[in-house]
Order: C-alpha cells, then structure tokens, then sequence
C-alpha cells in the first residue's frame, strides 16, 4: 500500500499567520516530524510513500532523496492547491488500490491492522482521537449574549487526520480549490458510502512552537 502525505502547506498557524519553515521538516528531537510519521507507517509494514507539496517543494525533494530507506516520491500539486485538490493530482497513481493518507505535521501511536480490517467493507476509515476538554462549555444566544446551555468537562472525539481510502474517494472532490476536511468528507457523509471510525492514542498536532514542545517533551519521557 502506499502512504499519501499532505505536505504543502504554507505553516502560517506555526508562524503567526505568515508564511514560515516547510512545517513538514520541522525537526522534533533533531529529527523531522515527517521523518516521524514516516517511522510510524514504517513500523505498520508501509514503506512506500508520496509527499503531496507545494511550498518549498525542493526542500521536500532533498529530504526524499536523503531517506533512501524506504521508497519515496515527491510531487508537485501546486503552491495554493488546497488538501482536497492536492489528493485529486495524483488520481492515475492511485488506480484501483487502497491508500493511506495523513498529514505532515501530527503525530499518533495506532496499528494498521485494525483500520485495514474495516476497510475490507468497502468503507473510508478516519481516525479519532478521545479529547478530554478541561474546562466548562457556554453556550450562548447570538442576539442577545444571554446563556443558552452551560456543560461541564466533556470529551469529544477529534479527527486525528490518518486515513484509509480507495479510489472512490476521487468521485467526491471536484476540483484542485476543494478543502478535502470541509467539502470532501461532508460530500461523502451525505452519500451512501460510510466513514467508520478507529482509534488513535497519543496524538500531537504541532500547530505552534508549545505543540512542538509537547511533542518533544513526550518523547523525552
């Protein structure tokens, strides 16, 4: 199977809203975080790989060539190209397999075995992450700022961003502008095909420099 990786971003949630580092090669640990992820997979019996870039794509074209331990091919899906038309480029490498695709910049300890053992029903899988919120909830009335609800600590299930998908996925998006969370996924909820969900433990988002630092603080432990 392959691994697809969105790796075309431009970080600004790192960087306070401007463009910064290539967000994928970010070291944590002295090592990449992509480098991470690829560990991962690589862990899961995955050791082909397609890193879908954009901004500072020759960046992304040094770290394919220096990882020569497992088979990795970089491409070019555009700088702007959002996540669901960056998917949409490589359609003719996909064909008729199931493939696997993240992000580049989060981090989760999972087994495949679980999530390819859905797959086999002929759905998409999308991971989740348990998230205990720590604080209480407000609800409020827009008009009039009064308290509609208030909840205590809840948890809530987060899409922690690892998936498996086959070649139907490409009937969903539409063109290269397409956000593949926000258009590509609602598609598919209102169609006949079903996302089942599999666990994930330990996910890191790394969004910010504290994200970094969580992450690397718990590699240190």
């Amino acid at each position: 199977m392959k691994a697809l990786i969105l790796c075309g971003g431009k970080g600004t949630r790192f960087n306070n809203g401007k463009p910064g580092p290539l967000k994928p090669l970010i070291k944590v640990n002295g090592v990449p975080i992509l480098r991470h992820i690829i560990n991962i997979y690589k862990k899961n019996n995955i050791n082909n790989f397609i890193l879908l870039g954009g901004y500072k794509f020759e960046e992304l074209k040094k770290f394919s060539k220096k990882n020569k331990d497992v088979n990795i091919t970089a491409i070019f899906t555009g700088v702007n190209t959002n996540t669901g038309g960056r998917i949409l480029a490589i359609k003719k490498i996909i064909k008729d397999e199931n493939f696997l695709l993240t992000y580049g910049d989060s981090l989760a300890d999972f087994s495949l075995k679980p999530a390819l053992k859905l797959k086999k029903e002929n759905n998409f899988v999308m991971s989740v992450y348990e998230y205990k919120f720590m604080y209480g909830l407000i609800d409020t009335i827009v008009r009039t700022n009064e308290i509609k609800d208030m909840k205590e600590k809840k948890t809530f299930k987060i899409n922690a961003g690892f998936y498996v998908l086959d070649k139907d996925i490409f009937n969903y998006i539409k063109n290269k502008t397409e956000s593949f969370e926000k258009d590509v996924i609602k598609r598919v909820l209102n169609s006949k095909k079903k996302i089942l969900t599999c666990a994930v433990k330990n996910w890191f988002p790394m969004d910010s420099f504290d994200d970094k630092k969580k992450i690397e603080k718990y590699f240190n432990n």
